[in-house]
């Protein structure tokens, strides 16, 4: 990569502003899930979200990623035996089922082997692009999954997040 374009991407990252933030009733709301024994939600703030629906913005961010990291995925979920469908299946993004799809959110699920059921819900709306992870457990061996997990999950969260800002803000610097 040239340098240019290596300092360009840098600016682009660091103008990728990621926070984790509380959900909104209405934003809990979206979840189908009985009983959640864990809620996180990271926040992507940019303008003119609403320029992708939010099916969109999820393949962006999982399937839009980098092949490295689609592949760092792969092993994480292998690792908490989640029970995806094949990549490229209908109705799925990057194997995750599509649970519920509207044009400002999209919510996929998926089980574990380990006795837990997690939800991802992206939405899009003014303050930019919301991807929040819903789990419920049903057995304790899926807590203790799922707490081993959770550090590299919030990493990806937030990485994916800056890759789509970083392909989604080059993309219009290009249009």
């Amino acid at each position: 990569m040239a340098r240019h374009e290596v300092h360009e991407r840098n600016d682009l990252i660091e103008g990728a502003r990621v926070e984790e933030i509380e959900l909104r009733p209405d934003e809990l709301a979206l979840s189908t899930l009985a009983d959640i024994g864990h809620i996180d939600a990271t926040l992507l703030h940019i303008a003119n979200a609403d320029s992708h629906s939010a099916e969109q913005w999820a393949r962006i961010i999982l399937e839009g990623a980098s092949a490295e990291m689609r592949a760092d995925l792969e092993r994480a979920w292998q690792k908490i035996a989640l029970r995806r469908h094949p990549i490229g299946a209908a109705r799925t993004v990057q194997g995750w089922p599509i649970a519920h799809i509207e044009l400002d959110y999209a919510l996929l699920q998926v089980a574990s082997d380990f006795g837990f059921e997690g939800q991802l819900l992206f939405r899009r709306d003014a303050r930019g692009v919301l991807l929040a992870t819903f789990i419920r457990f049903d057995e304790a061996a899926g807590r203790a999954v799922w707490d081993l997990a959770l550090p590299a999950h919030l990493r990806f969260v937030r990485t994916l997040l800056e890759g789509a800002h970083v392909r989604v803000t080059a993309e219009r610097v290009c249009s």
